[in-house]
């Protein structure tokens, strides 16, 4: 199936940053509630061009974000590289050797050896499988040779760091189909290996999902997506896969958001919670923010959903968004509209 105009949704919301998120008496584990959230706020800063499909990373040391590729309203890939200074509101192009453009591309970051690691995506009828290493100091890319055993090219794939430094990709998509195997790298040797438990335990075939990594549990988390051929499209699943185990678990919170496609999806490291922002539904595109809480120990973790107030950004899907010095920031999508260019940011609540 060719890939759809599907979300990459992205935006956040710390419990430590907002003080007290949820209302009194809704903070129950395993069902749906909802409860009220500061308002976002667009930023008029010139920069990248309308894009969707692109991935935004954060580097808190230096207060920048780095944006890479994407597609523009006709689905042509970008190859361009920015980095947004929060300081002074302001984007800048990164010049230089990049990644050859693409769009559907998946990026985790690695703050302690001051590295956003790349891998993947599609421009046309290209699949990569490539994986690359942006420098956050010197602002330059690098490939990382990984020889001949390596994930199949594919798009709409998802990544994270884990706490051993590695990065596991999971599923993804091409032409030929959908996949549902994992994949870890070291970026120090350029070794990839296959973790991938048996098929029969496995999430079921997907792209256009989500993933985050959860420390304080030592697993990688996957929600959603879309299964045609295979199952629902779009999937409202949330699983857990633990890498020394190299095992997959399925958590099943007793209700929650709408299933959806390739909605962002972002990991709160301080509290134990997991924001999910927008993507696209059966009944369209959204505009929703909801809270995946981590904390309940052995108990199933619960959604709650955070409504919005004020101006917030239009529904849509395959935007992203990052978490930088306590702010969530918003880039682009696809929307009712086409291709976006808005750039939000979604405050913390201290002083407020």
């Amino acid at each position: 199936m060719m890939p759809r105009l599907v979300a990459a949704a992205a935006a956040i919301v710390l419990q430590s940053l907002f003080g007290t998120l949820l209302m009194p008496g809704h903070a129950t584990p395993g069902a749906a509630a909802q409860s009220a959230a500061p308002a976002w706020t667009a930023l008029d800063a010139v920069g990248p061009a309308a894009r969707w499909d692109h991935t935004l990373a954060a580097d808190p040391e230096s207060g920048a974000l780095i944006l890479f590729g994407g597609r523009d309203g006709a689905g042509e890939a970008f190859g361009d590289t920015w980095r947004y200074a929060a300081a002074d509101g302001s984007w800048t192009p990164v010049e230089g050797p990049a990644p050859a453009p693409r769009f559907g591309q998946a990026v985790a970051v690695d703050a302690a050896n001051r590295a956003v690691y790349l891998f993947g995506g599609q421009a046309g009828p290209d699949f990569f499988n490539d994986a690359w290493r942006f420098d956050l100091d010197e602002l330059t890319w690098s490939e990382i040779p990984t020889g001949d055993v390596r994930p199949s090219p594919r798009y709409g794939t998802s990544a994270v760091l884990d706490n051993d430094g590695n990065v596991l990709v999971s599923h993804g998509f091409t032409f030929e189909g959908r996949f549902d195997d994992t994949w870890s790298l070291d970026p120090a040797t350029g070794v990839w290996t296959d973790v991938s438990p048996p098929a029969e335990t496995r999430p079921l075939k997907r792209c256009l999902h989500e993933a985050v990594w959860d420390a304080g549990a030592d697993r990688m988390l996957l929600y959603g997506g879309c299964s045609s051929g295979f199952g629902p499209c779009p999937q409202g699943d949330l699983w857990a896969f633990d890498p020394a185990a190299q095992t997959w678990t399925e958590l099943t919170p007793a209700a929650g958001p709408a299933a959806r496609s390739n909605p962002a999806l972002i990991q709160d490291e301080t509290s134990a919670r997991t924001w999910l922002i927008d993507g696209l539904t059966e009944g369209g595109y959204t505009a929703d923010l909801w809270m995946l809480d981590l904390a309940a120990g052995g108990a199933a973790p619960g959604w709650v959903e955070v409504s919005p107030v004020d101006v917030a950004p239009a529904p849509r899907a395959s935007h992203d968004a990052a978490l930088l010095d306590g702010d969530v920031y918003l880039f682009g999508g696809f929307g009712p509209e086409g291709a976006l260019a808005d750039f939000w940011r979604l405050e913390s609540a201290e002083g407020a």
